[in-house]
């Protein structure tokens, strides 16, 4: 049954594969990183292959992968029905350099899962939220506050970055799959995430998969797309001659402007 995972997209996006990343420059096994000096070593290395001036950005980039985590599950649930195991203990954590970024991600020990009730919505229903109640309980929820308190940060300079990321994912399976039964069981599942699970799983007021209002923005180079705007600053910023994104909620509209006048420019030189 495990063959039925396609990881081309969750690999190239993601960054979580079976085999891997190709070229790891840094490797650790996931529930090491709970360990504070490990931890520490790992945002050493993550912050260094993108001359971040901080711990923040890189404790950003791994809290957006454990994100990447919870969607990839989403994902596989409604393509074949499977809970795939993505637990710490099955998992090594992974930095690859990329000229001049670092992909962040997991390499899967061993390729596991298991069904998922096939005998009615509401047995899917409660089957996934146990599953998701002890996910968040156990791993999630600790490792993004032991991140946050590595880096200086609050937690929810974390937890704000969720609610886009699955916004993003669920845009991007209506643009490439249309209507049909994989994207409806994603956005049944996915609704879980945002309606049923409890705030203080999570240690907030709010579940941070809600993204109540996205917001698009224009890309100035195809005036006919837009972009969805990140639910919270992903802190990108946060490093030598760094600059927000384009997509950063922070962006005035003056700035915003004057950004797209740039990508425009550097269009035209080539």
């Amino acid at each position: 049954m495990e063959q039925l995972f396609d990881f081309t997209i969750v690999k190239m996006y993601y960054h979580v594969s079976p085999e891997g990343a190709d070229h790891p420059i840094y490797e650790v096994a996931a529930d090491e990183l709970f360990n504070s000096a490990m931890l520490q070593e790992a945002l050493r290395m993550g912050g260094a292959t993108v001359q971040a001036t901080s711990l923040a950005l890189p404790a950003s980039f791994v809290g957006t992968s454990l994100c990447k985590l919870t969607l990839i599950q989403l994902l596989f649930a409604s393509q074949v029905d499977r809970l795939i195991d993505l637990s710490p203990d099955n998992l090594i954590f992974q930095v690859e350099l990329h000229d001049d970024h670092a992909h962040l991600g997991y390499k899967i020990k061993e390729l596991r899962s298991v069904p998922l009730p096939a005998d009615g919505e509401e047995h899917r229903r409660a089957f996934l939220l146990n599953h998701w109640r002890e996910y968040f309980s156990s791993f999630i929820t600790p490792a993004v506050e032991a991140l946050a308190e590595a880096a200086e940060l609050k937690p929810d300079a974390i937890w704000q970055q969720f609610g886009g990321q699955l916004t993003y994912l669920k845009d991007f399976l209506t643009s490439y799959l249309g209507e049909g039964a994989i994207l409806d069981k994603f956005i049944r599942d996915s609704g879980q995430l945002i309606e049923l699970l409890e705030p203080e799983l999570f240690r907030r007021r709010r579940n941070p998969y809600q993204h109540l209002n996205p917001r698009y923005v224009e890309n100035p180079l195809n005036p006919d797309e837009k972009w969805l705007m990140q639910s919270s600053c992903c802190l990108y910023d946060r490093r030598e001659n760094g600059s927000k994104c384009y997509t950063c909620p922070r962006l005035t509209a003056e700035e915003r402007e004057a950004r797209a006048c740039e990508m425009i420019e550097m269009a035209a030189a080539k």
